[in-house]
C-alpha cells in the first residue's frame, strides 16, 4: 500500500511541471541576419546595431557589446531583446573599424552561444579609414562544433532509456518469462534508471552553465529549460518506482515505464530542433515516433540478448519470438520513415547534407544504420532460430548477434546524440557563390577588358586590360574607376585611379560596399586622343540571406518542400509500409485485412504521386506578378526601412499588431499570414489594398510606393517570425 501511494505522488509531481510548460520551445539560437552585415564597408554611420536569430532568446543573458579597432568599448544604449532580436542603438559613430561582440541563451534549452564581427565605417569620399583592427579572431561561426558535455548527456539519457525499456518491453510481450529473467530486466530497469539519473544531473550543469550568473534556484524554477528538466527529473524517479512493481504487477508496471519514457522524450523534444521553426506542430510528433521506434527497437534486441543469456534452452522461446519479430519489424519502419521525414523538416537544402556538420553528421548516420539493418535483416531472417535450438552453444551464437546489433545501435545512438546539440542546416545560410567578374567589352577604338575579384561586397581587387581592334595591348596614361550604386541615387560615387603595371592597371579597396547593381565607369586617358569611358553592369555577392521559413506551429515543417510534396511523401511512405505488411496481416487479421492492406498500399502510392509529381508542378497562380527584386540583405533593409515609415503603426515593428487599434477588422498578424500568401499575392495585397479594411492601396495615391520599393516590403516581410508572447 505504501509502495502504491509512494507512484501516485511521484505521479502527481511529475506531471504537474509537464502541465506548467509553456508552448513555445526551441535551441540553437544562431545568428540569422545582422544591420549592420558582418563585415560590411558602410558610407553612411548605423545608429544602432540589430541582431536576430533564428529562435527566440533569453533577455537575462543575451548582449551587445561595440569596440573600435583597438579594443576600446563604444558606448551603447541598453539592450533592447524581443522574441527573436536584440538591438543597440550607438552613437555617432566616426569613420573607423568597429567590433560586434554578442552572446545569447536560447531561452527555452539554455544553449548558450557567442559570436562577433567587424564593420568599417568608410570616410565621406568613400575611402577606407586609417586604422587596422587590433582584434583578431573575430568570427560569428554559424555552424559551431557541438559541445561535448551536451553529448554526454544526450548520449547518457538515449542509454539509460534504452535499458529501460529493454526491461520493460521484453516483461510486457513475454509474460511467460521464467523467473531468472524476470529478475535480470528488473536489474536492467534499475540500472537504466541509475544512468538517467547520472545524466540528468549533468544536464543541469550544462543548463546552469549556459545562465551564467543566474543562481540555479531561479534556472530551476523561473527559466523553461529549467522547468523541462525538472519534469525529466521527476521522471527518472518515477522509473525508479515502477521498477518496484514489476515482480506484483508485471503488465501495469511494464506499461507505466514505457508511458515515463515517452514522456522524457517528449520533455527532450520540447527543447529539440524538431521543436524550432514553422511547423514545429508537424515535426515535434515525427521527433518522437522516430525516438521511440529507434528506443524499441534497440531496447528489444537487448532485452532480448539478456533473456537469451539469463534463459534456459528448455523456455517458451517460440511463444516470444513472433511477438518480437513483429515489434522489430513495425519499429524499423517506422524508425526509417520519421527518419526520411526529419530530414526533410531539418536539411533545407540537398548541398547541406555535406556543406554543414549537421549534414555531414546525418551521412555518418546513415552510414551506421547501413551495417545495423544488415545485421538485424539476418537475425530476423536467420540467427533468432538459434534460441528455437536444444544446444547453448547456439543460444550462444545468437547473444553474440544480438550484442553485436544493440552495439550498432548504440553507436547509431552517439550520433544522434551529437545531431541535437548540433545547428540544423535549416538554420545555417550557406555563403553565395562569388565568381569573379571577367568581362571585356569595345568601347571606341578601346576593347576594355576589366576583372573583379572576389567580386563580394566590400574588399575587391581591380583589374583593367588595354587593346586596339587587333588585339595589340594598348598603353594609357590614366586609368580611373569610378563607382555608382544604382539601387540607391542617393548614395555618391566614389573613384579610384589604377597603379599600372606592366600592360594591366590595378587597384584594391571597398567600393562596392552594397548588395545590388553596381555601375562601373572606366575612364581611360591617353596622350594626344580623346578619353574613352566604358561602363559595366556589376552584381557583387554579398552576405548570406536566410532562407529559415517563418509561420507558426501548423505551417510547412520542410523549407525545402512545398505541401505538396510534403503530404505527398507522407503517402508514399504510408504506402510502402502497407506493403510491406500485406503479407503479417493477413496471416493474423484474415484474408479481409489483408485486402483492405492491399487497398491502402495503392491509395498511398497513387495519392503521393500525384501530390508529388503531378499537383504541385500544375498549381495555378492566377497570373500572380513575378517577385523580380533579389531578396539580398540591401532589399531586406530597405523594405525595413518602409515598413518602420508606412506599416509599423498598424502591423507593429515586428509584424504583430499592437493593442488598443480603433481599427475593425482588427490588422492581421503578419509573422503568421504573411507566410501563407505567394510573393505575387503579397505584392498586390500592399499595392492594391484590401477592400473593406484600412488597409490602402499603395501602389497609387499621395505617399504611393513604387514597385521596386513594395517589392523590397515583400522580401522583408519573409524575414518576420513569430514573436513569443
Amino acid at each position: 500500500m505504501m509502495r502504491r501511494w509512494l507512484f501516485l505522488a511521484v505521479l502527481a509531481g511529475t506531471l504537474l511541471p509537464v502541465l506548467l510548460q509553456p508552448n513555445a520551445a526551441l535551441a540553437h539560437a544562431a545568428l540569422r541576419t545582422s544591420d549592420p552585415v558582418a563585415n560590411a564597408f558602410l558610407q553612411r554611420a548605423p545608429d544602432r546595431v540589430t541582431l536576430t536569430f533564428t529562435e527566440p532568446i533569453d533577455a537575462r543573458t543575451s548582449t551587445i557589446r561595440l569596440l573600435d579597432a583597438n579594443g576600446t568599448p563604444v558606448a551603447t544604449q541598453p539592450v533592447a531583446v524581443s522574441g527573436n532580436s536584440m538591438t543597440a542603438g550607438v552613437q555617432s559613430l566616426k569613420p573607423g573599424i568597429y567590433n560586434v561582440i554578442w552572446s545569447n541563451t536560447s531561452k527555452i534549452d539554455g544553449h548558450a552561444i557567442s559570436g562577433s564581427f567587424p564593420f568599417t565605417v568608410l570616410r565621406a569620399d568613400g575611402s577606407m579609414p586609417d586604422q587596422s583592427n587590433s582584434l583578431a579572431g573575430l568570427s560569428s561561426n554559424p555552424d559551431p562544433a557541438p559541445l561535448a558535455d551536451g553529448v554526454a548527456v544526450r548520449a547518457l539519457s538515449l542509454l539509460g532509456l534504452a535499458m529501460v525499456v529493454a526491461g520493460a518491453i521484453v516483461t510486457l510481450i513475454w509474460r511467460e518469462s521464467p523467473a531468472s529473467v524476470r529478475k535480470g530486466l528488473t536489474r536492467t530497469v534499475y540500472a537504466g534508471a541509475a544512468v538517467l539519473a547520472i545524466a540528468t544531473m549533468l544536464n543541469l550543469a550544462t543548463i546552469h552553465d549556459a545562465y551564467s550568473g543566474v543562481g540555479l534556484k531561479e534556472v530551476i524554477l523561473k527559466t523553461p529549460s529549467g522547468g523541462y528538466w525538472l519534469t525529466r527529473a521527476g521522471l527518472v524517479l518515477l522509473i525508479a518506482v515502477c521498477a518496484s512493481f514489476l515482480g506484483d504487477a508485471r503488465a501495469r508496471s511494464s506499461g507505466a515505464l514505457l508511458a515515463a519514457v515517452a514522456l522524457y522524450l517528449w520533455a527532450y523534444t520540447a527543447t529539440s530542433h524538431a521543436a524550432a521553426g514553422a511547423g514545429n506542430a508537424w515535426a515535434k510528433p515525427l521527433d518522437i515516433a522516430h525516438g521511440a521506434a529507434a528506443l524499441a527497437w534497440i531496447g528489444a534486441v537487448t532485452g532480448l540478448a539478456l533473456s537469451a543469456r539469463l534463459g534456459a534452452k528448455g523456455d517458451d522461446w517460440p511463444r516470444l519470438l513472433p511477438r518480437f519479430s513483429l515489434l522489430a519489424s513495425v519499429m524499423v519502419f517506422v524508425l526509417l520513415a520519421t527518419g526520411v521525414m526529419s530530414a526533410f523538416v531539418e536539411i533545407d537544402h540537398p548541398q547541406k547534407l555535406w556543406e554543414t556538420r549537421y549534414g555531414a553528421t546525418l551521412v555518418v548516420k546513415i552510414a551506421l544504420m547501413l551495417p545495423l539493418l544488415a545485421l538485424a535483416a539476418y537475425n530476423a531472417r536467420f540467427g533468432k532460430h538459434l534460441l528455437e535450438q536444444t544446444n547453448d552453444g547456439a543460444r550462444t551464437r545468437f547473444v553474440r548477434l544480438a550484442s553485436g546489433e544493440v552495439l550498432l545501435g548504440l553507436a547509431v545512438f552517439l550520433a544522434a546524440a551529437f545531431l541535437t546539440q548540433t545547428t540544423a542546416s535549416k538554420s545555417i545560410d550557406i555563403q553565395p557563390d562569388a565568381r569573379a567578374f571577367d568581362q571585356t567589352s569595345a568601347f571606341v577604338d578601346l576593347n576594355i577588358d576589366l576583372k573583379i575579384d572576389p567580386n563580394r561586397t566590400g574588399l575587391n581587387t581591380y583589374t583593367v586590360g588595354l587593346t586596339d581592334a587587333g588585339g595589340a595591348p594598348v598603353n594609357a596614361d590614366r586609368v580611373k574607376l569610378t563607382f555608382r550604386y544604382q539601387d540607391d541615387q542617393s548614395i555618391g560615387a566614389s573613384s579610384l585611379v589604377l597603379s599600372r603595371s606592366g600592360n594591366t592597371f590595378h587597384g584594391q579597396g571597398p567600393f562596392m560596399t552594397l548588395e545590388g547593381k553596381w555601375r562601373v565607369e572606366v575612364e581611360i586617358r591617353r596622350p594626344d586622343v580623346d578619353d574613352v569611358v566604358g561602363f559595366f553592369d556589376v552584381r557583387p555577392a554579398g552576405a548570406a540571406v536566410s532562407n529559415v521559413v517563418s509561420g507558426g506551429a501548423w505551417g510547412n515543417p520542410a523549407p525545402g518542400l512545398t505541401w505538396n510534396q510534403f503530404g505527398g511523401f507522407i503517402f508514399l511512405l504510408a504506402g510502402f509500409g502497407f506493403a510491406l505488411s500485406r503479407a503479417s496481416v493477413r496471416r493474423l487479421l484474415g484474408r479481409q485485412a489483408g485486402w483492405a492492406a492491399n487497398g491502402l498500399t495503392m491509395a498511398g502510392f497513387a495519392f503521393g504521386v500525384l501530390l508529388v509529381f503531378g499537383v504541385h508542378s500544375h498549381q495555378q497562380t492566377g497570373d500572380l506578378p513575378v517577385n523580380p527584386v533579389t531578396a539580398d540583405a540591401n532589399s531586406i533593409a530597405q523594405g525595413r526601412m518602409l515598413f518602420e515609415q508606412n506599416c509599423a503603426s498598424c502591423h507593429g515593428r515586428t509584424g504583430v499588431p499592437p493593442k488598443g487599434l480603433d481599427l475593425n477588422p482588427y490588422p492581421l498578424d503578419l509573422t503568421v499570414h504573411a507566410p501563407q500568401h505567394a510573393d505575387g499575392a503579397l505584392f498586390n495585397f500592399i499595392s492594391k489594398g484590401v477592400p473593406g479594411t484600412a488597409m490602402r492601396a499603395w501602389g497609387s495615391g499621395d505617399g504611393k510606393l513604387t514597385e521596386e520599393q513594395i517589392w523590397h516590403l515583400v522580401n522583408f516581410l519573409r524575414t518576420l517570425t513569430p514573436v513569443e508572447r
